[in-house]
């Protein structure tokens, strides 16, 4: 669960911005919508923000973020940090990036300072109890320096040792905590867990998963179901698998990129590619050979007839909602994070309703 994030001088954000996911009291009569994280501790299920200035750039920081933890840094390129840009004042102080966060039973509270060329500051505090506890505090000041608190690593123990060899090896421009992991520091490893698997940002225009490829029954079942309630005129939807034939599928494609591509495929990738007017999913079979998966949806004709339509066929909003659908989906079965950059666009004015619905309220109406 993400409690809160802060962000300063970061694209349009100049002063400390905080974006808060703890429910007010005044929130006491929505009951349904609200998570009991503690006694005295209330969570929004569902937060939306309005404004005609900074949604989209809040989305983009948090995303910033989980890229730098998740992907580092190379060593010889600069951290691709962007301050604000309209005050001579800002352009040349840090950016800050904080996060306080509910995991397995544990607040995480982690945050860092960032330049273009450094890590400027880097803590972890954690409260797996009562009492708050010092992980670690890094300041580089031409060296990378950590302290390394007793609950990450005892006084004089192997695991204090290998942390400190770590700490020395982290490059100026690498975060501390995406080094540990790298390391197999198995303390830190739910933090990073959840950065890379929970905290799922959805931007505006790329889809949330490639939907061709989850083909399995309850899924297709789901779909279907649903964008017949949501009154799209579509009777079902079904995945059509196909031989990859790049001069049929993608004419003019050079030789070297169908080359990588197949490469990308079989070594576990999943491409999602456009041509002739449709999408397509390229991934590998269960036997390891590159396959080409596309969407069909199924629309009942005057006469009762089937009638098979390409997806990319389908309006934008249908295609839109169709996309985001595998979020309805997981959040019934999983305590996944999802931030979403305008998720009415596109969708009929009522649908967003859904992804703000307790899991209780939204399966009495499946």
């Amino acid at each position: 669960m993400l409690l809160q994030f802060i962000v300063k001088n970061f694209m349009c954000f100049a002063e400390e911005t905080l974006f808060s996911m703890v429910a007010s009291a005044e929130l006491e009569q929505h009951k349904n919508h609200l998570i009991q994280l503690t006694p005295e501790t209330d969570l929004l299920r569902t937060s939306a923000l309005y404004g005609a200035h900074g949604k989209t750039k809040l989305v983009e920081a948090i995303g910033f973020a989980k890229q730098l933890i998740v992907n580092g840094t190379q060593s010889t390129k600069p951290i691709p940090v962007t301050p604000f840009s309209f005050d001579k004042k800002w352009r040349t102080q840090p950016s800050r990036f904080e996060f306080i966060i509910f995991y397995k039973n544990i607040h995480y509270h982690y945050g860092f300072i960032i330049n273009n060329q450094r890590v400027l500051e880097e803590w972890l505090f954690v409260t797996p109890k009562k009492r708050e506890l010092r992980y670690f505090e890094r300041v580089t000041a031409g060296k990378v320096t950590i302290e390394l608190g007793g609950s990450l690593a005892r006084q004089n123990s192997k695991q204090r040792q290998f942390l400190e060899f770590v700490a020395q090896g982290t490059r100026p421009n690498q975060l501390f905590l995406t080094e540990a992991l790298e390391r197999n520091v198995e303390k830190l490893k739910p933090l990073y867990e959840w950065f890379e698997d929970i905290l799922q940002v959805i931007p505006v225009t790329p889809r949330y998963l490639p939907l061709e490829i989850r083909a399995e029954k309850p899924f297709i079942t789901f779909l279907s179901d649903f964008l017949k309630q949501a009154d799209t005129g579509i009777h079902s939807i079904k995945t059509v698998e196909e031989d990859v034939n790049y001069d049929k599928h993608f004419p003019g494609l050079p030789e070297q990129i169908r080359l990588e591509i197949e490469n990308d495929i079989r070594t576990g990738g999943t491409i999602i590619m456009f041509g002739e007017g449709t999408s397509y999913t390229l991934s590998a079979n269960k036997s390891g050979e590159p396959r080409l998966y596309r969407l069909e949806t199924l629309h009942r004709g005057s006469d009762g007839s089937v009638i098979s339509f390409d997806f990319a066929k389908e309006s934008a909003g249908t295609q839109r909602l169709t996309h985001l659908l595998p979020i309805l989906l997981d959040l019934l079965s999983s305590e996944k994070v999802y931030i979403i950059d305008e998720l009415d666009r596109s969708l009929h004015a009522l649908l967003p309703k859904f992804f703000s619905l307790s899991k209780r309220e939204y399966q009495s109406t499946s």
